[in-house]
């Protein structure tokens, strides 16, 4: 049995093992190519009670989140301290960093690839601009 309320827009809105949610009414989404971004109406939003969020960070280096050995996203354990020495990159215009120990799996980019081995004709798979607008991470 899981705590729930029906939201605004008849959703569920789970209320267990959460600090708040955001619910929202899509009114349209855009192909952005390597995913979809959904376009939506704030109708509700609660804070439920204090405490730190579980970020995507958190969840692979914290609770220690790993892809199965199946999936295209996985990277062997030795690969992961090889690859964290790495630099990311940060795209100047819509701030999407590329990681190369996650790679680009949407554009067939494996996990471990260095920037400077990406093709040339690789974008950014958020805003879509070139390598050129790319800027090495301290």
């Amino acid at each position: 049995d899981m705590n729930y309320k029906v939201g605004v827009t008849g959703a569920p809105v789970v209320l267990e093992n959460t600090i708040g949610y955001l619910e929202a009414e899509v009114i349209d989404s855009l192909d952005a190519g390597t995913h979809t971004v959904f376009i939506g109406r704030m109708v509700d939003a609660e804070i439920i009670k204090d405490g730190e969020p579980m970020t995507y960070a958190h969840y692979h280096e914290i609770k220690k989140g790993t892809a199965p050995k199946t999936a295209p996203t996985y990277i062997k354990e030795e690969n992961q301290k090889k690859v964290s020495k790495m630099g990311k990159y940060r795209c100047t215009i819509c701030e999407y960093v590329y990681d190369p120990e996650k790679g680009d799996p949407d554009s067939g980019i494996k996990p471990g690839t260095l920037f400077e081995e990406l093709p040339d004709g690789w974008v950014c798979p958020v805003c879509g601009v070139g390598k050129d607008k790319f800027e090495k991470e301290e």
